[in-house]
């Protein structure tokens, strides 16, 4: 009795302490609500009259902290635009004056994503006369057959006026050219890629699309595209060397004005099929046998290649060349030594972006920023990363020998490394830990919010998000926030599983197409989680499968969604075998979202993906920002790391050395000089994330404030809330 009688006043104290938090929390209610809104100066109003009621709660200043450091975000990032947009138009007209065109346009173009009002802006009158210029160049280009640098220009052109079809259009064709160009480089390229190509394989693609594409497809415009694509192979000039069909000018001069003729056919005709496409290849077959004579290879590869560009940008041909490699990538993992690679802007070569996890490169010692110089003795001068996954990736158990020059030492270094199976690890954390193989989740330890990344969805995905969140509740996980940026998507039925993670019972996803039924994928399951608070980070790079968890988490009220509209690719591609290994990659379905919407971006659409509830854009530079942040977090620096021991001239000698010539032989668009100029914005962002912040903020507010998220955000009808930054 009398330990009872002295457990009283305690109990007391602490129920008059639940009970003074709980007052604390309703008074404090009203801002809470209004930050949970998106509505910021709503909040920071209503704090400062609970201020001038009286002495505030302790919350009261918490919760003032943090949005003073949101408000200095704010107003930094409006600066931020200001100064980056008056400094590089500043630098384009100058460029402009010094009739330097194309670096004024690269400034032009990066001024507008600050501007304003970017309509207004492409309509300045030095803007007109820049275009103008710039229209001049690209078409003396085209009249040289340079497409590639023609292709830039066009593609500058259409960002700088991105309403206007014209560019497109000249976008489409240059990019069209400068695709042939490379493929066709040399003979030998010419002969590997059309080896195992023929008649049969345009049969077997045109039927199936026929049977199973997901809309009715429209054969008079692939019948025009198609005799598109061979006109533009009789203008690529690398071709002239060794098909002598092309080579010969009058023998190309007749096959170009008989292909001119046949692409009127299609339209003539009340009802072009299927039928009379296979009948307009054969009219190509006839006159080719007249006059260029060319390799029946050639000619089914570039005639379906330009009809299947008629369709949508995902159905596509996997030619048997390009089998191997898209085996390896649907496979979510490789045989090969684990190296992710880029292209080292100032050499060309190729760069090693980090090694990977549990590889043959991580153990041997290799470093991030190597540059590649030599594959089993061959120089790698002028080699793109599909060469070298062509030479460096191969059966596990077999050897390849790599040859490394590290920038930071001016070392030499080379590698005998054995290949075996890879495995991509898909989801990450805040950092990694000391031992260099688990991960801090923990975002903010004081309030329990994490952060977890997944950046694609492959077959271990699922488990790896599993455990990623039994890690977090170890370190105290209490609110989530799911990074789906710059994620690919991957394999749907993982996306739908890791959806079953965090809702309990309800539809996922469905699809539907012309000759598809329309199914859908639910979960049943007990989630693992499905209390913990979440906001999900999505932008322009998050597609497919990632679109389709942020949109069943949005219509199941799971999470709040927050960052920029998703890509928008909401369909549905099955690959379908034509012979041998070519097979045709083909879209048969579109995905549905819960709500009935679909993600999926039909041209001109004005609505498509997954539309956050709470939009923060970020600046170009912004972007750049935290993906390097991102790539920073996942390299992996082994022990054998080193301090620099060149000097940065010697270093800068030596890149010069490693440089290889342009593709086209001649002198880059943009020289050393001025591509510095064109980095050299003075203008800093803040060291931060804003969409990261936005969402750290939403959910610190969430936790204290114990609410549900708003079924309405700040604004009204179906759009989002347009929170700053």
């Amino acid at each position: 009795m009398h330990s009872k009688l002295l457990r009283l006043p305690l109990l007391l104290v602490l129920l008059a302490a639940c009970l003074s938090a709980r007052a604390d929390d309703n008074a404090l209610s009203p801002a809470y609500a209004a930050i949970l809104r998106g509505d910021v100066d709503a909040g920071l109003t209503e704090l400062a009259r609970l201020r001038e009621g009286g002495a505030p709660p302790a919350e009261v200043a918490r919760v003032e902290s943090w949005l003073e450091a949101y408000r200095k975000t704010v107003d930094s990032r409006a600066q931020m635009k200001e100064e980056t947009f008056a400094w590089n138009v500043a630098e384009a007209k100058k460029a402009l004056e010094q009739n330097e065109t194309y670096l004024a346009l690269s400034f032009a173009v990066q001024a507008a994503s600050y501007a304003a009002d970017e309509q207004a802006y492409s309509q300045e009158p030095w803007i007109v006369d820049l275009t103008a210029k710039a229209m001049e160049q690209a078409q003396q280009l085209e009249a040289e057959h340079r497409w590639s640098k023609a292709h830039r220009y066009y593609w500058l052109l259409k960002q700088l006026h991105p309403k206007d079809k014209r560019f497109e259009e000249l976008r489409e064709r240059s990019e069209r050219l400068a695709r042939l160009e490379l493929l066709y480089k040399d003979k030998e390229e010419f002969e590997r890629r059309i080896k195992d190509v023929d008649k049969n394989l345009l049969r077997s693609a045109v039927s199936f699309i026929n049977k199973n594409y997901y809309r009715d497809p429209d054969f008079t415009k692939m019948g025009e595209g198609a005799i598109d694509n061979l006109l533009a192979l009789t203008e690529t000039q690398k071709t002239y060397d060794y098909l002598n069909g092309l080579g010969n000018p009058v023998t190309r001069t007749s096959f170009q004005e008989g292909l001119k003729e046949l692409r009127a056919w299609p339209r003539t005709e009340e009802r072009f099929n299927s039928k009379d496409l296979l009948k307009l290849y054969n009219r190509v077959a006839d006159l080719n046998d007249k006059t260029a004579e060319l390799p029946e290879g050639l000619l089914v590869m570039e005639f379906l290649e330009g009809a299947l560009q008629q369709l949508d940008e995902y159905t596509s041909m996997i030619w048997p060349v390009d089998a191997p490699d898209f085996d390896k990538m649907m496979m979510g993992g490789f045989e090969g030594v684990g190296i992710q690679l880029s292209l080292d802007e100032r050499s060309g070569r190729l760069k090693v972006v980090t090694p990977l996890d549990d590889s043959p490169a991580l153990e041997a010692g290799v470093q991030p920023d190597d540059l590649i110089v030599e594959v089993n003795g061959q120089d790698t001068k002028g080699w793109s990363t599909e060469d070298a996954v062509r030479n460096i990736m191969g059966q596990a158990g077999t050897e390849v020998t790599l040859t490394l020059f590290r920038p930071s030492t001016g070392q030499r270094l080379t590698y005998a490394l054995t290949r075996r199976n890879i495995v991509l690890r898909t989801v990450r954390g805040v950092e990694r830990q000391a031992d260099g193989q688990s991960w801090n989740y923990m975002l903010d330890e004081e309030t329990g919010v994490a952060y977890i990344r997944i950046s694609g969805f492959h077959p271990d995905t699922h488990e790896e998000l599993v455990q990623a969140l039994k890690a977090a509740q170890r370190q105290g996980m209490r609110g989530l926030i799911l990074d789906l940026r710059h994620n690919p998507g991957g394999l749907l039925d993982v996306a739908v599983r890791s959806v079953s993670t965090f809702v309990g019972n309800g539809e996922v996803v469905s699809t539907g197409g012309r000759r598809e039924a329309r199914t859908s994928m639910r979960v049943t399951d007990e989630p693992f989680q499905v209390k913990t608070p979440m906001v999900v980070l999505v932008n322009e790079g998050s597609a497919s499968a990632s679109e389709i968890l942020a949109g069943a988490f949005q219509d199941h009220h799971r999470a709040i969604v927050l960052g920029e509209r998703s890509f928008g690719k909401g369909s549905v591609q099955r690959v379908l075998t034509l012979g041998g290994s070519a097979r045709l990659k083909l879209t048969t379905a579109i995905y549905y979202l819960p709500s009935g919407r679909s993600p999926h971006k039909d041209p001109d659409a004005e609505i498509w993906g997954v539309s956050p509830d709470v939009e923060v854009a970020l600046t170009p530079k912004e972007f750049r920002q935290v993906l390097k942040r991102e790539t920073d977090t996942y390299i992996i620096r082994s022990n054998e790391a080193q301090t620099a021991t060149v000097s940065e001239e010697d270093r800068d000698k030596a890149l010069e050395g490693l440089k290889g010539k342009a593709e086209d032989d001649d002198e880059p668009l943009l020289t050393d000089e001025q591509i510095k100029e064109l980095e050299g914005d003075p203008v800093k962002p803040q060291n931060g994330d804003p969409q990261l912040e936005t969402a750290l903020l939403l959910l610190r507010v969430k936790l204290a404030a114990n609410l549900p998220w708003p079924q309405q955000l700040a604004s009204t009808g179906s759009e989002s809330a347009k929170t700053q930054p």
